[in-house]
């Protein structure tokens, strides 16, 4: 039987999580609709990762782009810092779309956006990563619109990341099963 994969991404305030927090979590199943996690205020992320953290238990294999060495970590250290219980991610099974592009394909470049480009992937460029912290500030400070660039950029990420991990697929079979 196939496992039931599920793409996950975060937005942070921080590349470092214990001087950030996580302002947005978005999962989104192999076939479906995504679900997004916001958080409006700095005292939402609790909530926001024991939502995350329910809603994965629906899965067997979380699927991320650059997953392994930021989304994990980061989402570990921050349910270490509200004294939940890591190991519902720490210990998931996990495919890290990155990592499959680095070592089973020759490509110039291994982000995204590349990545996209050469699968000819539909992919928004107008909100990148970095803007999220500075987006975020604008959100604390009240500007709703500035939380939904974040959303949006999140769902974006999503749906970039699924459709590569479905171009991918083939590859995964062995780890899949």
């Amino acid at each position: 039987m196939a496992a039931k994969a599920v793409i996950l991404d975060i937005e942070t305030s921080s590349l470092e999580a214990d001087a950030g927090v996580v302002v947005g979590a978005g999962l989104m199943p192999e076939k479906g609709q995504a679900e997004y996690f916001p958080v409006r205020r700095t005292g939402e992320e609790k909530n926001a990762l024991l939502k995350l953290v329910e809603h994965l238990q629906d899965f067997d294999l979380v699927v991320t782009w650059n997953g392994r060495f930021f989304d994990i970590p980061f989402l570990t250290t921050r349910l270490l810092s509200h004294n939940l219980d890591p190991r519902p991610i720490a210990t998931m099974r996990h495919v890290d779309l990155n990592e499959v592009v680095k070592n089973r394909l020759k490509l110039t470049f291994t982000y995204l956006d590349h990545v996209c480009t050469f699968f000819g992937i539909e992919k928004k460029r107008s909100t990148m990563g970095m803007d999220v912290p500075r987006l975020y500030v604008r959100a604390l400070e009240g500007d709703r619109r500035a939380l939904g660039l974040i959303r949006e950029h999140c769902l974006d990420d999503l749906q970039a990341t699924r459709r590569v991990y479905l171009r991918l697929k083939p590859l995964l079979e062995g780890f899949l099963a």
